[in-house]
């Protein structure tokens, strides 16, 4: 088996280089380590119509499960923030779905795709990787892409073997979550929970029906004790225990999520970078679906151009991928440092730490507005001024307090 671009990993980023490569032309072959696509579920399964509006991606009916027309930010177990911006609303995937829909559509494209295939080795001659061998479901082939577009996740196996530094602790979320049922009809919208038992990361409640949800907490720069520490946390949480309880539990989903500062688009030689391997998250709160098929797509455009044009020609991968989304992401790099800041910062309480971080994660306020938190209480004054600040904002969001 040969091919021109070899593209490892079959996720959104990987599915849409190898959709726009063999698209153009070019002879192109999508490979996937896991036994079927899509599986393990790994993420919250939600997208942000915005970005899936920009991708011009149509899901098929299946592949969406629920639709969100608000977020709603629980702070410190106190106050509830509702943001019916553009940017809030999303929808949940069926995963599993959703991801064997994106390599259908790049096989119907041309493309090769190869489930229960993984990366073995790389034969190079300084950054130029003259061939791969692989593993396809027991037996070994090597074949010798012109271009490697490495879509293979946060712990990246061609980057392993190009020497390439993977993701500092500091750089990783790690979450665990479970698809649960719940006692009762859940509010019509994803919920964040930001709160000192966290820290420096969030809760969240991703409805996937209306009484069927994903339920999970995810930290930044810790190894979570994983199930139990957020069984915990569902059993004592006010709010969702109201909802959930341990007798009903779908399924378990754990992974990793690079929150790292925004690089573009990165390649070495004839390898591009795409999706999580390559930090293309929004790094403030770690979604990564769309972000990544957008940015595969920008990867297998420029591994076309590469392979019709001239090795040369990948240096455009980058311009591309800044182009589409680089703002976005970049904003995203600016508020997860602003949130590292405010964990960090000596003389916050807890509660004030909380509720910070979800106006700045809403973009009420900015960093230099922290100074205004410097003592006040956390009730009455503090309570006034964030009032004051939303309705200064101008912005589709309401504060209440939790009843």
């Amino acid at each position: 088996m040969d091919c021109d671009v070899l593209i490892v990993g079959a996720g959104p980023a990987g599915c849409a280089a190898g959709a726009t490569s063999a698209k153009r032309g070019v002879k192109t072959l999508v490979i996937d380590r896991k036994k079927e696509i899509g599986t393990p579920v790994q993420c919250g399964e939600v997208v942000s119509t915005s970005l899936l509006r920009q991708s011009g991606l149509r899901l098929p009916p299946g592949t969406i499960c629920y639709r969100q027309d608000f977020t709603r930010f629980v702070l410190d177990r106190k106050w509830t923030l509702d943001n019916r911006s553009p940017y809030w609303k999303g929808v949940t995937v069926e995963r599993k779905m959703f991801d064997k829909f994106l390599a259908e559509e790049a096989a119907r494209l041309g493309a090769g795709v190869q489930a229960d295939t993984c990366l073995i080795d790389l034969e190079r001659d300084g950054d130029q990787v003259l061939s791969a061998k692989l593993r396809m479901r027991g037996r070994e082939v090597v074949i010798e892409p012109k271009v490697i577009v490495a879509a293979d996740g946060v712990h990246s196996t061609v980057g392993k073997l190009l020497g390439r530094n993977g993701f500092d602790r500091t750089d990783l979320a790690t979450g665990v979550e479970f698809e649960m049922v719940s006692k009762r009809k859940l509010p019509p919208c994803m919920q964040i929970f930001i709160e000192p038992e966290i820290g420096l990361g969030y809760g969240w409640v991703i409805p996937k029906g209306d009484r069927r949800a994903n339920v999970g907490f995810g930290q930044v720069g810790k190894r979570l004790s994983r199930r139990d520490a957020l069984l915990d946390w569902i059993v004592q949480h006010p709010i969702i225990s109201s909802y959930f309880d341990d007798r009903c539990i779908l399924e378990v989903k754990t992974g990793d999520a690079p929150v790292p500062d925004f690089e573009g688009g990165p390649y070495k030689g004839n390898v591009l970078f795409a999706g999580d391997a390559a930090g293309q998250t929004l790094a403030f709160v770690g979604e990564g679906i769309m972000p990544a098929y957008l940015c595969g797509g920008c990867a297998g455009n420029a591994a076309a151009d590469a392979v019709i044009n001239g090795i040369e020609a990948l240096g455009g991968y980058d311009a591309a991928v800044r182009g589409l989304v680089g703002a976005e992401m970049s904003l995203g790099s600016d508020l997860r440092d602003a949130l590292v800041l405010i964990w960090t910062i000596e003389g916050l309480t807890g509660h004030q730490r909380a509720l910070i971080s979800g106006l700045v994660m809403n973009q009420v306020l900015g960093e230099g507005d922290m100074a205004l938190f410097d003592d006040i209480p956390e009730d009455g004054d503090l309570w006034k001024l964030v009032k004051q600040r939303i309705k200064a904002q101008g912005q589709s969001i309401r504060l209440s307090k939790v009843k």
